[in-house]
């Protein structure tokens, strides 16, 4: 497979917590999910930030997509010093997409709202989504709405949007709630897999939730042309840390 265009661009935060990589036939884009509470009790710059940087360092390319991740989180979790004293949904949570290439078929993966977006080659669009987060997101926006309509200062607003987001990031996981990403390799196998065969795919497009909620899901072949693409991302603004790899079935 072939890299047509590669882009990590940071939003409005402090820092750009999406990571992308292409390892041989291997290739992944990660996106830390903003932290809820205390984001430094490892690192003095960002636990978040820092756990991405770890994975990114840290994952290997030896086995299936699966193996890989489990295995970079848990050579991550050793710079972590007495993690086992917090709670999971404490700690960084992540969104992945990745695609492996074998000598047959792709092999992607997908957990929670991150996004893969295949252009086969009779020219259809297939985009795989993972709908399990989507309950908790309308409990957020509900809530959101609900809040803005009352009549209280910036400031409390503000202290009540971030106990829901607290209170959504506790679903984490949990029975009844979303799979993500932790620092609980075992989490990974709850992540969605697919196999396409090579000689149906023209094009690969993983992605961060910010490219999709700033451009739209892909809908048409323009999405996956290089320079329509970065046309599109560069005609909006976007908020959330936006990261792509469009890929060629080279």
């Amino acid at each position: 497979m072939k890299i047509l265009s590669s882009k990590s661009i940071k939003g409005i935060g402090h820092f750009n917590n999406d990571i992308c990589k292409k390892e041989g036939n291997f290739a992944y884009v990660i996106d830390g999910a903003t932290a809820q509470f205390d984001d430094n009790l490892f690192f003095k710059t960002s636990d978040l930030y820092e756990y991405m940087q770890l994975l990114k360092s840290n994952i290997p390319n030896f086995g299936c997509i699966m193996t890989n991740l489990q295995k970079g989180i848990e050579k991550s979790n050793q710079k972590l010093k007495n993690i086992t004293r917090y709670k999971e949904y404490k700690l960084p949570t992540f969104t992945i997409s990745a695609v492996k290439e074998y000598k047959h078929y792709y092999e992607v993966y997908l957990l929670c709202d991150c996004l893969i977006s295949i252009l086969y080659q009779d020219g259809t669009i297939e985009n795989i989504v993972d709908h399990r987060f989507d309950k908790t997101e309308q409990k957020c926006r509900d809530e959101f709405d609900r809040i803005k309509a009352l009549k209280v200062s910036k400031l409390e607003k503000s202290n009540l949007r971030k106990k829901v987001l607290r209170t959504c990031r506790k679903y984490a996981n949990v029975a009844g709630g979303y799979p993500v990403g932790s620092t609980n390799p075992k989490r990974i196998k709850r992540g969605i897999i697919k196999r396409i065969n090579k000689d149906d795919v023209k094009r690969i497009l993983i992605c961060s939730d910010g490219l999709y909620n700033t451009i739209g899901l892909p809908s048409e072949k323009s999405y996956f042309s290089k320079k329509s693409l970065e046309n599109k991302i560069n005609d909006n603004k976007n908020y959330d840390d936006l990261t792509y790899m469009l890929i060629s079935n080279a």
